[in-house]
């Protein structure tokens, strides 16, 4: 996998900046300068900039998704169909049936059936179909769909599950074909069930970004940007957040300062905390909780 999905890069501009596409490299620079120049350009294209002095992010768990098990009778194939938002651009995520529950899982749990390995396109969106043979078909209880934070299981960083389902069927008759739908959730491993806030402020040109978070692991360090598009179809970055520090509780604020910010756009931002401040890997650069930015009303 190539490792420039997980290192800073430069703003891709809005689509009414064709023209400074042209200027900007693929990876390195200056975040800040870029975003600039984009908001100035923005600015000059129109008298009044489209967009508001205040808005707000509501930091929630990523991946989202779910997850459709269908099992034929006269086949015995059981059909996994699964679709994730959210996840690292680019990155590759083990997928696994296995025994037990979400609530009770560990790095020791029984996998039953590995499933295709989900592969993220360039804006973090992830589907894919796997069929294995279960005699049995799907019981009432007792399975889980994991998705692990990969590329590998190599280790427990890789191995840690990132989104978890618990597999709870209503009709186990083997006479007819079964269907089942699990949702995804944020599991309890380390990180996976952070959530928070952060409170956009623009006054002049200068733009003030107050995040607060709780339910990261205690002591832990984070990256956090403002990235351009959305947390389901994810862009590059705007602008470089404070990085955020977790006191022992697991909760943290922090306020970064961001200088020549000509507006806050009605749509288009949404901000990003990751699992670690080295972004370099896979695993590091997994997006723990997001939130697309909303002006408040006046």
């Amino acid at each position: 996998m190539s490792s420039k999905y997980f290192t800073e890069r430069n703003v891709y501009p809005f689509a009414a900046l064709a023209l400074l596409a042209l200027l900007l490299t693929a990876c390195g620079g200056s975040h800040s300068t870029t975003a600039t120049l984009s908001n100035t350009l923005s600015n000059n294209a129109t008298s009044t900039p489209v967009g508001g002095t205040s808005a707000t992010a509501t930091l929630k768990h990523q991946p989202q998704g779910s997850a459709s098990l269908t099992w034929d009778h006269t086949s015995h194939m059981l059909s996994v169909q699964l679709t994730l938002t959210g996840l690292a651009p680019g990155s590759i995520h083990p997928v696994q049936i296995n025994q037990g529950s979400c609530s009770k899982s560990g790095e020791h749990d029984k996998a039953l059936y590995p499933l295709v390995n989900l592969s993220a396109d360039s804006h973090g969106m992830a589907s894919m179909t796997s069929k294995v043979s279960v005699p049995d078909g799907i019981p009432a209880s007792g399975w889980y769909v994991a998705v692990h934070n990969g590329p590998g299981l190599s280790n427990s960083d890789q191995a840690q599950s990132i989104a978890c389902g618990d597999v709870v069927n209503h009709d186990t008759s083997l006479r007819s074909s079964q269907a089942v739908q699990v949702t995804l959730q944020p599991t309890d491993a380390a990180n996976q069930n952070a959530s928070g806030e952060a409170q956009l402020t623009l006054s002049g040109h200068t733009l003030k970004v107050a995040l607060t978070l709780s339910g990261l692991a205690p002591k832990s360090e984070h990256m956090a940007h403002i990235h351009a598009g959305t947390c389901a179809s994810q862009g590059s970055v705007i602008y470089s957040l404070t990085p955020i520090k977790a006191d022992a509780s697991g909760k943290a604020s922090v306020t970064t300062t961001i200088q020549n910010v000509m507006t806050i756009p009605a749509q288009g931002w949404y901000i990003n905390v990751h699992d670690s401040t080295d972004i370099s890997t896979q695993t590091g650069f997994d997006p723990i909780a997001c939130g697309d930015v909303v002006l408040n009303k006046a």
